[in-house]
């Protein structure tokens, strides 16, 4: 059977070791009000329920007992149907099914990245949907505090400003993200905070990762049309033809 409110602010008192008066003082409301939440009589003002969970230290879904972990698998599984669309080249139907979901869990951050991000693969067939999913990339930045949350939609932003041809504001976004001896990957692979065969695992999945993407770069920059070879110096095309070849029997293992 599901708590309720009563059972659950009963429970985090006790865990507390607290007197209801003594929660009460603590809260700056009286003793009766929190013996009346208690035995269900009544229940807190809405202003009261963040002030009351964070003196618990939990959220107010915890203090409401509302579960949204099953909230959570669904959004999950609509973000994964929506990447099998886009991979599958149906992306306006992925479009779809994102304002559908969204009508559901309304401001739900990862359902508004899955839409700006399939809506930025209909440009041909709707030039429109490149200006909603950068107003999207732009509304989730203003209200997400999860950091790879913001970095992905930063790095999002660099590419979709660049295909509208806006190179300030590219270039912008792009020296806002931070710089590659600070993320994550780097920092663990050369820290000791991992060990044996943890490292030796995150290691080697760095080095697939790191060269592979200086791979890209060496190819880009063999490309022709891309680069003179004057622009080139002092690395040459040949040069970095030769390193190309070199890099990928290292990452052949």
């Amino acid at each position: 059977m599901q708590k309720k409110f009563s059972d659950m602010i009963k429970e985090l008192r006790r865990s507390r070791g607290l007197t209801q008066e003594q929660m009460a003082e603590a809260l700056n409301i009286s003793s009766q009000a929190v013996s009346k939440w208690e035995t269900g009589g009544s229940y807190p003002d809405i202003s009261l329920l963040t002030i009351i969970a964070d003196y618990f230290g939990c959220s107010v879904d915890y203090l409401l007992c509302h579960d949204t972990s099953h909230e959570m698998e669904e959004i999950k599984a609509i973000c994964r149907e929506a990447e099998k669309l886009c991979d599958h080249r149906d992306t306006l139907a992925a479009v779809v099914l994102l304002r559908t979901a969204l009508l559901k869990h309304p401001g739900n951050e990862e359902l508004m990245y899955q839409l700006a991000w399939a809506l930025s693969g209909t440009l041909r067939e709707s030039p429109e949907n490149y200006e909603e999913a950068i107003l999207l990339y732009h509304k989730i930045l203003a209200v997400s505090t999860d950091t790879e949350m913001r970095n992905r939609v930063t790095r999002d932003l660099v590419y979709r400003y660049y295909t509208k041809g806006d190179i300030a504001r590219a270039l912008e976004f792009a020296n806002s993200l931070p710089e590659f001896d600070v993320c994550r990957e780097y920092v663990l692979g050369r820290s000791n905070v991992l060990q044996g065969r943890e490292l030796s695992e995150y290691l080697q999945k760095n080095i697939l990762r790191f060269g592979n993407s200086v791979a890209e770069c060496l190819e880009y920059f063999t490309t022709s049309g891309v680069l003179d070879e004057d622009e080139k110096a002092p690395l040459t095309t040949d040069i970095a033809k030769e390193k190309l070849a070199m890099l990928k029997k290292v990452l052949d293992f």
